[in-house]
């Protein structure tokens, strides 16, 4: 008797008429896999254009085994998940398991060393990825839990995936739209219960971590200890801020009590959006939309 049962619900969905999935061939599809959310998206690479976009909400679901039972069982109906001919299919995970090691130092037969240093993570039960960042000079190793490596493999049996952690696809997307910077600037992504703090300069990337927060003071702590830390000032700097927040929250105006200048992030440049994306705020699906940008 199978005991799984359907913990996800689709809470939104765009879906521009233009696209067909007779057209998966020159599409990428990518997937985000969050702690407690999966999101789709399609990119029409001939006209370098987001097409499609559905975000599901897991309900009731605690531990990565419980996602892996969920993509196999949103598998079964999802039409972009039950097609094979999709030109690219990236996958972007959101854990705390990753570290970035500068290139001229990573050996990759020492990928589970570098990550024991910087996670508790389950050599028994985990898989290790490396991502390799070109313009940083970085790897970045990171492990995803075993069996939503397994049902990801069972979805797309036939064709290689390409896996990367959420935070190479923030690093390349925010590095992308600050290549002009002449000053370090802090950026934030919020999702439940985690936030990453990423800051950037002229030199490139200087700081990415991920927090776990459970509440506004801790959240405000860690974005404050990691200004301190880099001598950034919250009376005179500007923190950009994209993910699950809104100006009207308590995250959000707990920030504008603690840093000056608070913005929320805009979608990345560089990248079209079918019309249906026009009334989606800005600073929504960033990790989705930077997924972009890896290659």
């Amino acid at each position: 008797m199978n005991t799984t049962s359907t913990h996800f619900r689709l809470s939104f969905k765009i879906h521009d008429e233009a696209f067909s999935l007779a057209q998966a061939a020159t599409c990428n599809l990518y997937m985000a896999v969050g702690h407690r959310s999966l999101r789709l998206a399609v990119v029409d690479t001939s006209r370098n254009k987001f097409v499609v976009l559905e975000d599901y909400e897991l309900l009731s679901v605690f531990s990565p085994v419980q996602v892996a039972e969920q993509l196999r069982l949103m598998a079964t109906e999802n039409p972009l998940l039950q097609e094979k001919n999709w030109q690219t299919v990236r996958v972007s995970v959101s854990n705390l398991h990753f570290t970035l090691v500068p290139e001229t130092l990573y050996d990759p037969d020492h990928q589970l060393d570098y990550l024991r240093l910087h996670s508790q993570f389950d050599p028994q039960h985990d898989n290790v990825f490396s991502y390799r960042h070109s313009g940083l000079e970085a790897v970045n190793i990171f492990s995803i839990d075993t069996a939503l490596y397994e049902a990801l493999q069972h979805v797309f049996p036939d064709r290689p995936l390409q896996i990367v952690h959420q935070t190479s696809a923030l690093i390349k997307s925010i590095l992308h739209q600050a290549s002009r910077l002449t000053e370090r600037k802090i950026y934030a992504f919020v999702e439940r219960n985690y936030v990453t703090v990423l800051v950037a300069g002229q030199s490139g990337l200087e700081f990415c971590n991920i927090f776990h927060y459970l509440s506004p003071e801790d959240f405000i702590y860690y974005i404050i200890f990691v200004m301190q830390e880099l001598k950034l000032n919250p009376e005179q700097e500007t923190i950009t801020v994209w993910g699950d927040i809104t100006h009207d929250s308590t995250l959000f105006s707990t920030l504008q009590k603690y840093i000056r200048n608070v913005k929320l992030g805009k979608k990345p440049a560089d990248v079209e959006y079918s019309y249906k994306f026009h009334d989606l705020f800005e600073h929504r699906y960033f990790e989705l939309y930077s997924m972009h940008f890896c290659e």
